[in-house]
């Protein structure tokens, strides 16, 4: 019963779809959502299961709301990263570790590690998780001194 009244009222859902932006959704979710607005809707006024035309009247002002609601939010959500205070680095310097790796070292460091690992053999493979687990066992070194030669461009002290 609920997928034929979603039916009368999915065009709504598709002019918003088409008329306002909402960060990582996709059509699933604006159907999902459209779908929890009319149980919503139909759950408090069970009489516009019978009137079609009133259905899709108070499902449009319903959903539209609901998904203005949620641009507010995305739109808060930025400003409280716009409106952070400007700091000069030279000033707040003491207050940056030495240590550490920034996002993009970060994950180029778990690129290189993906990419080490899926070149080695399986025994290679096993030495390296043992490594990575801090586990003590023979050839322990020479796993150790192979990733230092990999990850050189890592070692702060180089820089």
């Amino acid at each position: 019963m609920i997928k034929e009244l979603y039916e009368e009222v999915q065009g709504s859902v598709d002019k918003c779809r088409n008329e306002y932006y909402l960060h990582l959704w996709e059509l699933s979710d604006w159907n999902q959502e459209g779908m929890i607005c009319l149980h919503e809707l139909i759950s408090r006024e069970e009489e516009l299961v019978e009137d079609i035309p009133r259905l899709r009247q108070y499902f449009k002002t319903k959903f539209r709301n609901r998904i203005l609601d949620y641009i507010r939010k995305q739109e808060s959500h930025k400003r409280r990263y716009n409106k952070e205070p400007y700091e000069e680095v030279g000033e707040i310097s003491h207050r940056i570790s030495e240590g550490g790796l920034w996002l993009d070292d970060y994950y180029l460091f778990h690129e290189t590690l993906w990419r080490y690992r899926k070149e080695q053999s399986k025994e290679k493979q096993e030495e390296l998780e043992r490594v990575l687990r801090n586990e003590y066992f023979r050839g322990r070194q020479r796993v150790l001194r192979d990733l230092r030669i990999v990850f050189k461009e890592f070692d702060i002290r180089t820089h």
